[in-house]
């Protein structure tokens, strides 16, 4: 899916005075930003669906599904054919709803929007280039802030499939793995900013219909005498999220490391492949529940290899989500086709196909077909009692198999 965005250019104004420095800055990297200080260090890991992939995370919680049912009571329907109807109808891109304020924060879609902008726009950055002397220049990132928002689901039938689909999907999941519900509620978003509970007693799941990143962004052009010309960009970009959760991990000035947890997760009913959006509800219980053991292995790397570099820290991170994304995907190859009977007459093998091939493009996927064999020849009661028990085993079987 490719992204669909707006950007407006606000400003444009010539400084010849010297760059001031900033205590925060901010850099690209290929899976995100990292965001840091002088003294103490961040980087987001946050796993996400970018339709049309999949994925997202995060821990262990006691709970009972709750679901705040908007339908008068409705019984859950057995079959959600018409569910999946619903899901190949195009994608609506409005009304926009904030779900948070903006907060000054690097994002790495809306950089991406801003670069893709600036890269269209050759003029633009030919006359630059003339009121910097026509030399070589330079660029830096000066300022982003961005907000989320959301279209929620409009359509009450939809809205109500999908709820009651999710919480089935959960339900049969939950029952053949044996695993704890990590959920508080499960619900709908209508057009209300929703309050974000400091409640450690569950992840809160918002169900929407499509996301939207609002950003606003400062860039700084400036050439060897340190003459500077200053692009701030407006813009919209509908990121492509189906599912997400964010794991933050900190650097403290004192040179330990800690992780933090949002309590909410965002789930989207939309995709380019309809496979994408019925896999959201199982993928992401999957990675909500495994990704204590995840952190837990980065925890212990991090110690044996006494790692103090924020940019070792996002190596180690990166990589062992790939394995966890390893994890996810086979379990859920191996347990959604069975799930799936149940509620709909007719799944397409193409879809499937079209999934794994997609993530096959991304790197972060790498060990999707190695861990598929895994679970082929263990089962996945075994794989996954072995990754709760000891990750770093799970790991050699997928480097033996890759090799």
């Amino acid at each position: 899916m490719a992204l669909s965005h707006c950007l407006t250019l606000i400003f444009i104004s010539i400084d010849c005075k010297g760059l001031t420095k900033r205590t925060i800055c901010a850099k690209k990297h290929a899976s995100g930003c990292q965001l840091y200080t002088e003294e103490q260090g961040t980087v987001i890991m946050r796993l996400t669906k970018k339709v049309p992939l999949s994925i997202a995370a995060l821990i262990v919680l006691l709970g009972t599904v709750t679901s705040a049912m908007l339908y008068s009571g409705l019984r859950a329907p057995t079959d959600y054919s018409l569910l999946v109807e619903f899901i190949k109808l195009k994608d609506k891109g409005a009304p926009l709803c904030v779900f948070e304020d903006f907060e000054e924060k690097c994002g790495e879609t809306s950089h991406r929007a801003s670069l893709e902008y600036l890269n269209n726009h050759p003029k633009l950055i030919k006359r630059i280039q003339t009121d910097l002397g026509g030399k070589a220049i330079r660029w830096r990132l000066d300022y982003i802030s961005h907000r989320l928002l959301f279209v929620p689901e409009q359509r009450e039938e939809y809205a109500s499939l999908y709820e009651h689909y999710c919480n089935d999907v959960i339900k049969d999941l939950l029952e053949k793995t044996g695993l704890n519900n990590p959920y508080r509620t499960i619900r709908t978003l209508r057009d209300e900013k929703p309050e974000i509970s400091d409640s450690s007693d569950g992840i809160e799941v918002f169900l929407v219909h499509n996301l939207a990143d609002e950003f606003t962004a400062r860039y700084i052009f400036f050439n060897q005498q340190n003459k500077k010309v200053k692009i701030g960009l407006r813009g919209k970009v509908f990121v492509g999220e189906v599912g997400s959760y964010t794991t933050h991990i900190y650097q403290r000035q004192d040179g330990r490391f800690e992780f933090t947890r949002d309590n909410y997760t965002i789930w989207q009913n939309s995709a380019n492949n309809p496979y994408t959006a019925l896999m959201t509800p199982l993928e992401e219980t999957l990675h909500i529940v495994l990704r204590e053991y995840t952190e837990w292995a980065i925890k212990n790397s991090l110690k044996l290899n006494s790692i103090k570099s924020m940019k070792e820290v996002k190596r180690i991170a990166n990589d062992w989500m790939a394995i966890e994304e390893a994890i996810v995907g086979s379990v859920g190859f191996a347990l959604f086709p069975f799930i799936l009977k149940k509620y709909i007459n007719e799944l397409p093998d193409a879809w499937i196909e079209e999934d794994l091939k997609v993530k096959g493009k991304f790197k972060r996927y790498r060990y999707i077909k190695e861990g598929i064999e895994i679970v082929k020849d263990l089962g996945y009661q075994k794989v996954l009692k072995m990754y709760m028990e000891r990750p770093q085993k799970f790991e050699g079987l997928l480097i033996t198999y890759r090799s």
